[in-house]
């Protein structure tokens, strides 16, 4: 495939699916969170044990945004930090029980938001 009509297809794509789910605003699914936000929980929901490094990797984001982000969710429950037994100078990331309904929360509306985006769309 042409580089320029792969790019053009991306782009139609995000414009066509971000306002649908409301991924351009600053409350993902209706939430207090933006969707770097939500996708750190989803991200620790994963990769249990992880650390901010891992994170900031997979999401391609700002190590001192994601800090921000980790100490937010620190403030609200949401997740521990604990001391690596590998890295003394790191610390591994674990949702608490609230951290993890909120992560699960989000899956659960993120794939009825799919679903309802792709109904009319069918196979």
């Amino acid at each position: 495939m042409d580089i320029d009509l792969a790019v053009q297809k991306v782009r139609a794509f995000n414009r066509f699916y971000m306002p649908l789910m409301n991924l351009l605003g600053n409350h993902y699914l209706g939430s207090e969170y933006s969707a770097t936000e939500a996708r750190v929980l989803f991200e620790i929901r994963e990769n249990e044990g992880c650390n901010a490094a891992c994170i900031a990797k997979a999401m391609n984001i700002d190590k001192s945004y994601l800090s921000r982000i980790i100490a937010a969710h620190e403030k609200s429950g949401y997740l521990v930090k604990t001391a690596s037994s590998v890295d003394k100078r790191s610390y591994e990331l674990h949702l608490t029980d609230k951290g993890s309904r909120r992560a699960e929360e989000f899956v659960k509306m993120s794939n009825e938001d799919v679903a309802r985006i792709l109904a009319p769309v069918g196979p």
